[in-house]
């Protein structure tokens, strides 16, 4: 019975590597065709003209923010995979992950740079 098995998988991965790539094919020759280098001057549908100068990403604030996700995620995994452990492993993660939110809320709040708007 698992000798059988062992084909399934793969020809499992090429009917669905040959149904993507024909889903593709189908898409390339249905989607609208563009004349290349047309419509980036073109003025949006307003009637106004795009933004001349190009909009600047706070790196800082989203790094800020992608440090708390990081933080987040890694103590939700640790959370998940420690219950089983027992005793006081959880609440070991859950202080570790407090003290370090706190912080970088500490550190934020005592920078000397300008606030966030």
């Amino acid at each position: 019975m698992v000798g059988g098995l062992t084909y399934v998988l793969p020809i499992v991965f090429g009917v669905s590597l040959a149904v993507a790539l024909i889903i593709y094919w189908i898409g390339g020759r249905l989607a609208p065709k563009s004349i290349q280098g047309t419509d980036k001057n073109a003025p949006y549908s307003c009637g106004e003209h795009g933004p001349v100068k190009e909009a600047k990403l706070n790196s800082e604030r989203f790094l800020t923010y992608a440090v708390y996700f990081l933080i987040f995620d890694v103590f939700a995994f640790a959370a998940m995979t420690s219950f089983y452990a027992g005793g006081f492993l959880p609440v070991i993660y859950a202080l570790v992950v407090l003290t370090a939110v706190g912080m970088l809320i500490f550190a934020r709040k005592n920078s000397k740079q300008r606030p966030y708007p």
